[in-house]
């Protein structure tokens, strides 16, 4: 993808309520969709994570560090060798508590 070699910064699910999926539905295509277009599926997940907390104005997420929020999804498989592995999902960590187990 031409704008993120330029280094524009990009962010995923900014318009989660948006198309036609269900909310959060639209975030994970819109993901597929930019490894699609030419992302990494690393760059992706950077896109969903610091990158989204930047573009919000959100310094207390985005990133696994002391002092902001515990909240994580716990994958069955990995994102990064294919974005379509975010729809695996095993767990939700939700303000450092199990919010959601499918394990």
């Amino acid at each position: 993808m031409k704008v993120a070699e330029a280094g524009v910064h990009i962010a995923l699910g900014g318009d989660t309520f948006s198309g036609r999926g269900l909310f959060g539905a639209n975030t994970l295509e819109e993901a597929e969709l930019m490894v699609a277009a030419g992302m990494t599926p690393t760059q992706v997940l950077a896109a969903g994570t610091s990158g989204a907390s930047r573009q919000c104005v959100r310094p207390d997420l985005g990133t696994v560090t002391p002092g902001k929020r515990a909240d994580l999804l716990v994958l069955n498989a990995d994102p990064t060798a294919d974005i379509g592995n975010l729809r695996d999902l095993s767990m939700v960590i939700l303000n450092g508590g199990l919010a959601v187990d499918k394990r």
